[in-house]
């Protein structure tokens, strides 16, 4: 076929036709040089699986602490949404207290009765035992004097007696007058009816003084009265510091320094005791979990360094070191037990949980990050 070209254009490729022949040596050399580095590279990816364990699918974990309600109510104040940091101390929720409040001030005013009532129970054992206390003396110093004046007239009775007797025997022998007889007779009469006398006194002496007796008991009976009261003051002590308690529950504040991971409830809502109402954590409280294989953990043990990479800031490498091997592999926790009672087994590799302490406990680390750990267990 004829062509236009002019000769010189043609003179001009065939030079660029020798140029795409040299290349194809340097592409063989570039293929070769990748080859070796891809083996290098190869070779250092094995050395460091041999000497290394290595998991790609360890989290970050730490203290997240659900906080709940121990009272019911509804939510007055909830000053704190997620992301927020807290202080120590520093109010997170506020629960309506104005119940328990008016509960409490019921219970103030009973116990001040009780107070009063005690006051005024005290002030009548005082006067009980004055007034007692003197009318039963004076009446045992009566009965005293009653038993000597019995005393005196019983001597009196027998010597009146013992005179009667021989004025009787000598009126008979005829050595007495009749107006003698008659006088020793008489007078023996009188002493006796005295001596009556004096024994009624004494037992009306006795019958006044176990009366008197009888009030003194009267202080017992007021002073057990008086233990009650104390016992029922006590009781309503109790119950205020119940209510006091349970004013306090109502106002929940930060356990620790932290931040707020999540609310589950929001400013006026109604709480039971125990429901969540946020979830709380302590940046400070962190560390890596990760399961390892059951055929490496025999190579780990607690102190081995580990290097930490964490997938939201690639190209940072996090110091580490081993603080708690678990003795139980995770499949034992799991909800759904797999006894195997069809007998088809599938043979799997147990992880056992490995926790990691952080050398340096940044913020920007959170509870539940993905991570990647290399842990050394050989130095050859």
């Amino acid at each position: 076929m004829a062509t236009n070209e002019p000769r010189s254009s043609r003179a001009d490729r065939a030079p660029a036709r020798a140029r795409v022949r040299f290349p194809v040596h340097g592409k063989s050399w570039l293929l070769g040089a990748a080859a070796l580095l891809l083996a290098a590279w190869g070779a250092h990816w094995a050395y460091y699986r041999w000497t290394h364990v290595y998991l790609d699918d360890a989290r970050i974990d730490g203290e997240v602490v659900s906080i709940s309600s121990r009272v019911s109510g509804w939510i007055t104040d909830l000053p704190v949404i997620e992301g927020d940091r807290a202080k120590k101390g520093q109010l997170l929720a506020r629960i309506d207290a104005r119940d328990m409040a008016l509960q409490r001030e019921v219970l103030v005013a009973r116990l001040k009765a009780l107070e009063s009532q005690s006051a005024a129970t005290q002030a009548q054992i005082g006067q009980v035992d004055q007034e007692t206390l003197g009318k039963y003396e004076s009446e045992t110093n009566r009965l005293a004097a009653a038993q000597a004046e019995v005393a005196s007239l019983a001597a009196q009775a027998r010597q009146a007696l013992d005179d009667y007797q021989r004025a009787k025997e000598l009126a008979e022998a005829k050595w007495l007058s009749p107006q003698a007889m008659e006088r020793a007779r008489t007078t023996y009469e009188q002493v006796r009816e005295n001596h009556r006398k004096a024994q009624s006194e004494v037992a009306a002496a006795r019958g006044t003084l176990s009366s008197a007796g009888g009030s003194r008991r009267q202080l017992q009976v007021i002073a057990r009265q008086l233990i009650v009261l104390g016992h029922q003051a006590d009781e309503i002590r109790a119950e205020i510091r119940r209510r006091d308690a349970d004013i306090a529950d109502r106002t929940i504040s930060a356990p620790t320094d932290g931040r707020v991971v999540m609310t589950f409830a929001r400013q006026g809502e109604h709480v039971s005791p125990g429901q969540r109402i946020l979830m709380f954590h302590d940046p400070d409280k962190i560390w890596v979990e990760a399961n390892v294989r059951e055929t490496e953990v025999r190579m780990l043990k607690p102190g081995m360094k580990a290097e930490v990479r964490v997938d939201a800031y690639p190209g940072k490498v996090f110091a580490g070191e081993i603080f708690r091997i678990g003795q139980t592999a995770t499949s034992k926790f799991a909800l759904l037990p797999d006894p195997n009672p069809s007998g088809n087994f599938t043979k799997i590799t147990q992880r056992l949980p490995v926790r990691i302490r952080l050398a340096d406990k940044e913020p920007a680390l959170r509870p539940g990050m993905m991570v990647e750990v290399s842990i050394a267990h050989r130095n050859d």
